[in-house]
């Protein structure tokens, strides 16, 4: 039986070589381990996503510029498997507004977004994912939350605000004031007699963390331990659970607000693992179990890499473990504990600082620079062992005291890789735990992985060779797949002769057959932009009865991102961020439309409506505003840029045309959503003129003998334009650009070095310069200057 697909988080790759403590057993418990493990991986390979952005807030009106990097999440190496990367912005409501589908050579791409004058503020997010990506679970996709400021199209939800949708309504989460404390037994579970240390996280109801003081108390009312917060709502406290007894906190935040949280549950019997130290080049653990003599097997690795496996017994039911940490490259070692009969029994995670980031130098004349002076910049990147360094950078300098507090929040390619991309959930903050100068990074880290780390044993996936579910195919270019079937029934028509005329001013013209499942396939040349799209086929009478399918390239669901980061946020002189008060928000119903809309109106059609001949006649006079003539239809208030009156017309969200909507059964439309104005700005100048979107029961895009729709090529990037003044017209065109210059593509030479030149605009302010990048190695680094212009 098939599974779902889950990562092997914290067993990857092939092994490398076995360091083995004096205190182990020199013996591998699991056989052939190095093989399967290999075998897994090559068969369900890992991949990260990440992108450089050039800022970290944006009004309406300009650019996102990014650079994407595709690597081997097991190497951090270029990745080779995938050509297709897909990038979207998505708004506050969890809906697609924008998305591009980006051609990477060999692991890198750049792209860019155009931000529509009418787009709401708010908080939006931008995420990057292969199609083999979502196999695996959208917590690893990239994600970042950028907030979009626009106060002429500011979006404000009040008590019984509605956005109708009876298919996907969400409710979103009520304001209160109430919080959560979760707790985390080191390892994985409290045991009776067996001295723990808890990690614990306290969050406010928008799962922010918060300070807290209290104590743990057992049922008897007598105080265990003190329990305060360190850094953003956690902490760590230690004890020793004894049989009989319940633990709960009692804890008072900042407001004086008071509290009562129960504490897990301790087993009657168990392990529990602990690290003691991690440092020097060494870790320390201590194992100790109710168990008298036990026998137990603890494997180590770090992205791919097996570095320790061994095996010891308890003497007494504890020990105490030293592992070698050389050569141990940087970022999250997974550490699980298997008893004698090879079952997991206790994990933890350590995160590891080896001196293997990249160094890479910013060079530059000065600090201090005029509006529109030139600035001269020499980046060098060297190793650990100040060798130069080949690899594939971007640069940005961008005006970052527009926004207070917006980096707090943001992950640079480091804290992404080597961090937040190997774990569950949302960190906040990601960058304090990799500041130089925080004295108490390491201690926050390692309550961090305490907290919110992987809880996955997957190790008989691996052992028994387990054949995981795989819906999306490892993409290698465009490509259009589906099936034909009989028109009643749904049965497929095999050996079916298919045609994919490519339109518009390409007019290529593919030929292929179905197979025995009813299932076509056409490999495509690489297309850019939107190409129009026509497959047509025909039963061997020439007849058209039957029915034209193109598989579900639904975009992965949301949720929404509702988010109290923009509060913070001011801009300088103006409220560029306006929170709702407090009081005027209860609950809100918030929908989604399809896939990248919010409509204005929803007809949802009934039995009665089926009736009719066409689609256009069920709308004809049921949608305010809408007016239907013949084959044409109009809706009121748009205007048009193209001399042009005719909506966009969307089947299953599928770009079409008109004559497609007439062919359409009305047996086969469940509902049939418009959008206008503001609500179609979304889909550009083909939206000038409104949107009908219309949504089929089945979910599919169903017309006999043909089937035409919009498919997306690969987005064409575009170049960032960076003025070079020193002429007399100089001062013809004010310059008030934030971000002062972007380059995605800097490849350095065979000495490390490479040169960068721009110029200043009119803006005074603190501009930084912000450098990212992967070796040829899967070295990563990224370094980050300050300069000010008067």
């Amino acid at each position: 039986m098939k599974r779902r697909v889950r990562p092997l988080g914290f067993v990857a790759g092939a092994i490398g070589l076995l360091s083995i403590s004096l205190v182990y057993q020199p013996k591998i418990p699991f056989p052939n381990l190095d093989e399967k493990l290999e075998n897994y991986y090559q068969r369900y390979p890992q991949q990260k996503a990440y992108l450089h952005l050039d800022n970290v807030a944006y009004h309406a009106g300009e650019k996102i510029w990014y650079k994407a990097y595709l690597v081997d999440a097991r190497t951090h190496k270029a990745d080779t498997i995938s050509k297709n990367l897909i990038v979207e912005l998505v708004n506050s409501f969890g809906v697609s507004t924008m998305i591009q589908l980006l051609k990477l050579d060999h692991g890198f791409a750049h792209g860019d977004f155009t931000i529509p004058d009418t787009i709401p503020e708010g908080l939006y997010q931008i995420r990057a994912y292969t199609n083999w990506m979502r196999n695996f679970g959208q917590e690893y996709f990239f994600q970042r939350d950028i907030n979009m400021w626009n106060p002429e199209h500011s979006l404000n939800l009040y008590r019984d605000d509605k956005l109708a949708n009876k298919r996907h309504k969400k409710q979103s989460m009520r304001k209160s004031k109430k919080i959560d404390i979760q707790f985390f037994p080191e390892g994985g579970y409290l045991v009776e007699g067996l001295e723990s240390r808890v990690g614990f996280k306290a969050v406010n109801e928008l799962g922010l963390g918060i300070d807290i003081k209290g104590s743990i108390l057992d049922n008897r009312k007598k105080t265990i331990s003190p329990l305060n917060s360190e850094h953003l709502g956690m902490g760590t406290f230690i004890f020793v659970p004894e049989a009989g007894k319940k633990y709960h906190a009692e804890v008072v935040t900042a407001n004086g607000k008071k509290y009562r949280f129960d504490l897990p549950e301790a087993l009657g019997s168990g392990y529990v693992l602990r690290v003691l130290e991690n440092r020097d080049k060494n870790l320390r653990l201590n194992i100790t179990s109710t168990l008298s003599d036990p026998m137990v097997m603890v494997a180590c690795h770090i992205r791919g890499k097996v570095i320790h496996m061994g095996q010891a017994r308890l003497a007494n039911g504890a020990k105490t473990l030293d592992i070698p940490l050389n050569n141990v490259p940087s970022g999250i070692l997974h550490i699980t504990l298997f008893d004698d009969q090879r079952e997991p029994r206790c994990e933890r995670l350590v995160f590891i600082r080896s001196e293997d980031l990249l160094r890479i130098a910013v060079l530059k004349q000065k600090s201090e620079f005029k509006t529109r002076e030139k600035v001269d910049i020499t980046l060098m990147v060297m190793d650990q062992h100040d060798k130069p360094v080949a690899g594939s950078f971007s640069l940005a300098v961008s005006d970052r005291d527009l926004v207070n507090n917006a980096a707090d929040f943001q992950s640079g390619i480091i804290t992404d890789l080597l961090l937040s991309s190997d774990l569950a959930g949302r960190i906040e903050k990601p960058e304090y735990y990799f500041d130089e100068n925080n004295q108490d990074a390491d201690k926050a880290l390692d309550n961090l992985l305490l907290t919110q780390g992987w809880r996955r044993f997957v190790w008989n996936d691996v052992m028994n060779e387990n054949n995981l579910e795989i819906n999306y195919p490892i993409q290698k270019g465009l490509s259009v797949h589906g099936r034909i079937t009989k028109e009643l029934f749904d049965r497929p028509l095999k050996d079916l002769p298919v045609t994919l005329n490519v339109l518009s001013e390409f007019n290529d013209i593919f030929v292929t057959r179905t197979n025995n499942r009813g299932r076509y396939s056409f490999d495509l040349p690489d297309y850019e932009d939107t190409i129009q799209v026509e497959i047509t086929a025909r039963r061997k009478n020439g007849k058209k009865n039957l029915v034209i399918y193109i598989d579900d390239n639904d975009l992965p669901e949301t949720e929404q991102i509702f988010s109290s980061y923009s509060r913070d946020m001011i801009v300088r002189g103006t409220n560029r961020f306006k929170p709702v008060p407090e009081e005027e928000i209860d609950t809100m119903q918030v929908v989604t439309k399809g896939i990248y809309h919010t409509a204005d109106y929803v007809l949802e059609v009934t039995d009665e409506m089926r009736t009719y001949s066409t689609v256009l006649d069920m709308i004809q006079g049921r949608i305010p505003g809408v007016m239907v003539s013949g084959n044409s239809v109009l809706i009121r208030g748009p205007s048009s840029l193209l001399g042009s009156n005719e909506p966009l017309y969307l089947i299953d969200n599928i770009p079409v045309d008109v004559s497609a909507v007439q062919s359409m059964n009305p047996m086969d439309v469940e509902r049939i959503e418009v959008l206008k104005g503001p609500s179609a700005a979304i889909y550009g100048v083909r939206g000038a003129n409104g949107v009908i979107a219309i949504f089929t029961i089945r979910g599919r895009f169903m017309i006999k003998g043909i089937l035409k729709f919009d498919m997306l090529g690969y987005h064409r990037p575009r170049e960032f334009y960076s003025p070079k003044y020193g002429t007399q017209f100089d001062d013809l065109v004010e310059d008030y650009r934030s971000t002062l210059y972007w380059d995605p593509n800097i490849r350095t030479d065979s000495t490390g070095l490479a040169q960068i030149s721009f110029y200043c605009s009119d803006i005074s302010s603190t501009f930084h310069i912000v450098v990212e990048g992967i070796s040829t190695e899967g070295k990563i680094g990224s370094n980050e200057k300050i300069i000010q212009v008067q």
